[in-house]
């Protein structure tokens, strides 16, 4: 049974994150050092799937008292369209507006963001590297109901 649970400040778990986001982008992960940073600032906080003891799937989110910004969302292939990134993305806080970025080529994305309510507000041009590409922004509104 798949299990979600919200962590902050955890470097202790950045070697399992890495080994998700290693899986998941083959280009450009960030570097255990970069997880292990971020999984030790007062503002971030991660929330983890867990098939047993293995975590299989996290969000990266760094929160302010305006607004939240998902950072990274992985989940490995063999779990993925299971319903576990909506899973992960219910865990976002509803009173605040959510921002994220993503390639502009990740139409597989773009589309479950837009499912998750996310709608496109703006393009960064040349925002990746290797291979340069555009950044698409996307932003959520304020549950208001």
């Amino acid at each position: 049974m798949i299990e979600i649970k919200r962590i902050q400040q955890r470097p202790d778990l950045a070697q399992a994150i890495y080994a998700v986001m290693i899986a998941v982008y083959p280009v450009n992960p960030w570097t255990l050092e970069q997880i292990q940073a971020d999984l030790s600032q007062d503002q971030t906080w991660y929330v983890l799937a867990y098939d047993g003891a293995e975590v299989i799937g996290f969000l990266a989110v760094q929160e302010n008292l305006f607004e939240a910004e998902v950072l990274q969302i992985a989940v490995k292939g063999a779990y993925q369209g299971k319903g576990i990134a909506s899973a992960l993305f219910a865990q976002l806080p509803t009173d605040k507006e959510i921002f994220l970025e993503v390639r502009q080529s990740n139409q597989r994305a773009q589309a479950f963001y837009k499912k998750e309510k996310m709608a496109v507000i703006a393009e960064r041009k040349a925002y990746y590297h290797d291979p340069v590409e555009d950044a698409i922004i996307m932003k959520r509104e304020i549950d208001e109901g």
